[in-house]
């Protein structure tokens, strides 16, 4: 991932509703991300997302990537 996809990363955690995917490609590599928040839950510092990514690289099969994100108060996502 390069920073255009950190960035597409943290609009759709901001932005999606759980259970709701959001999908782009980039346009420098062609590589296809698509990002499906899986839950949402309060932190005593913030809230914090589950979600999955599916990321296809190149011409390798679809990768599944399972994570948490919080946010902070700068308003960025750090993965937990």
């Amino acid at each position: 991932m390069d920073d255009t996809d950190r960035l597409q990363t943290a609009v759709a955690l901001n932005d999606t509703r759980t259970n709701e995917r959001t999908s782009w490609i980039n346009p420098d590599n062609g590589n296809r991300y698509t990002v499906t928040p899986t839950r949402t839950f309060e932190q005593t510092d913030g809230p914090c997302r589950e979600f999955r990514l599916d990321a296809r690289v190149g011409d390798q099969s679809n990768q599944e990537v399972y994570g948490t994100a919080c946010l902070q108060a700068n308003g960025s996502w750090l993965l937990r």
